[in-house]
């Protein structure tokens, strides 16, 4: 009579269970689209997240030694200190960040408006100093401020005119060869470049690599009409 073992038969069952279980969860994870996702920004993490959440096998690559992109906030001082994004323009159902902010329940500082913590900020209440340290008149900031309302109207008829894409700067440049009225001297001319870089300032960019086509589509729209900053930095986010 052949004798049977029943631990060692229970034994056996147990590791086929065993064998068949992970041949199982290997053709499952199989299965499972799997998705590459490059660049650790917020664009990034966020298309992460919610493919994570949809079942996705996700891979987030970047390549720097920290996550976020263009929001990085330093602490070397010992306090919070924005050093790329820092602005909500636009706290509208437009902007995606606005309800994700609300909801986390974060400070925020309006900047834009009389009666914004930074009151009249965008232009003429400006005190400007000339590279040997003696202050530009008010009067000739409000003057050279109104030229460049004018002189960037007149690159709307730039733009209706070509076809392809150029720089803001360009468009300028075009302007006032048409119009030397437009044009500014000495002290004044600095003024004119002060007006251009503070353009710059807003787009993050050089005025020869802002769009003459599109860097004002946002003013159509409701998403920047109120500007706020963040209090706790936009690490929080």
């Amino acid at each position: 009579m052949k004798y049977l073992d029943p631990y060692r038969m229970l034994a056996q069952k147990s590791l086929s269970e065993i064998v068949e279980s992970k041949d199982w969860r290997r053709r499952s994870l199989s299965s499972i689209p799997s998705v590459i996702v490059i660049g650790g920004g917020i664009s990034g993490i966020a298309a992460a997240h919610t493919l994570h959440n949809a079942s996705f096998q996700v891979v987030l690559l970047e390549s720097r030694d920290r996550l976020g992109g263009r929001i990085h906030t330093d602490y070397s001082l010992g306090c919070p200190v924005d050093m790329g994004a820092s602005w909500l323009h636009g706290a509208c159902n437009e902007n995606p960040l606005a309800p994700l902010i609300c909801r986390l329940g974060l400070t925020l500082y309006r900047t834009s408006g009389d009666d914004s913590v930074l009151y009249d900020h965008d232009l003429e209440s400006c005190t400007l100093f000339d590279m040997d340290g003696h202050q530009v008149p008010q009067k000739m900031v409000v003057e050279v401020g109104e030229t460049f309302k004018k002189i960037l109207k007149e690159t709307e008829n730039v733009r209706i005119e070509h076809c392809d894409d150029m720089s803001v700067l360009q468009a300028i440049s075009i302007v006032l060869d048409r119009h030397p009225e437009l044009r500014q001297e000495g002290l004044a001319n600095e003024v004119l470049q002060w007006y251009i870089c503070r353009m710059e300032a807003w787009f993050a960019v050089d005025a020869d690599m802002i769009s003459l086509k599109s860097w004002d589509q946002a003013s159509e729209t409701s998403v920047t009409s109120q500007c706020y900053y963040l209090k706790f930095h936009y690490t929080s986010v």
